[in-house]
C-alpha cells in the first residue's frame, strides 16, 4: 500500500509540475478611450503646461505564446490619429501584460508604453504616449480600458 501511495504521489507531483500555465489571448482588435493627462513643454519655455487630453486607442494585436506584437491607433483631441507599431509586448500566465512601440515621422517621434492586465474579456491598465518634435515634447498618460471589437 506505501509504495502505491508513494508511486501516486511522485506522479502526480510530476505532471503537475509538468503542466504550464498558458497566458490569456489578446490577439484581436481592440478598442478603448480615455482622458489623458498631457503636460507639454515647448522649445521657446521651459515651463511645462498641463492639460486634459480626450483620446482615442485601436489596437490590433497577434500573439505568438507570451509575445505580443501589434499596431496601435491613437487619436487625441481633434488631430489625426497617428500609427504605433508595438515591436515589444509581452504577457505573462497571470495576464500581466507590458507593450512598449515606437514611430519616427518626418519630424517627430512617437513613444507608446502599456502596463496592464487582460482578464474577463477586456484589458485594463495605464498607457503613456509621449510625443516629441522640433517645436518640443509633450507626455500623454492615463488609465486605459480597451474592449474587443470586430
Amino acid at each position: 500500500m506505501r509504495r502505491i501511495s508513494a508511486t501516486f504521489l511522485l506522479l502526480t507531483v510530476g505532471l503537475a509540475s509538468s503542466c504550464k500555465s498558458t497566458p490569456p489571448q489578446v490577439a484581436g482588435r481592440w478598442h478603448g478611450t480615455c482622458q489623458l493627462t498631457a503636460t507639454f513643454t515647448t522649445a521657446l519655455s521651459s515651463k511645462p503646461r498641463n492639460e486634459n487630453v480626450p483620446a482615442d486607442f485601436v489596437l490590433v494585436l497577434t500573439q505568438n505564446g507570451q509575445t505580443v506584437q501589434g499596431d496601435a491607433s491613437v487619436t487625441a483631441a481633434k488631430n489625426p490619429p497617428i500609427h504605433i507599431p508595438i515591436n515589444t509586448g509581452v504577457i505573462g500566465p497571470d495576464g500581466k501584460l507590458s507593450l512598449e512601440g515606437d514611430a519616427s515621422f518626418t519630424l517627430a517621434r512617437a513613444h507608446l508604453s502599456f502596463d496592464g492586465k487582460a482578464e474577463r474579456g477586456k484589458i485594463t491598465g495605464t498607457v503613456n504616449v509621449a510625443l516629441s518634435n522640433v517645436g518640443g515634447s509633450g507626455e500623454n498618460k492615463g488609465p486605459l480600458v480597451l474592449t474587443p471589437t470586430s
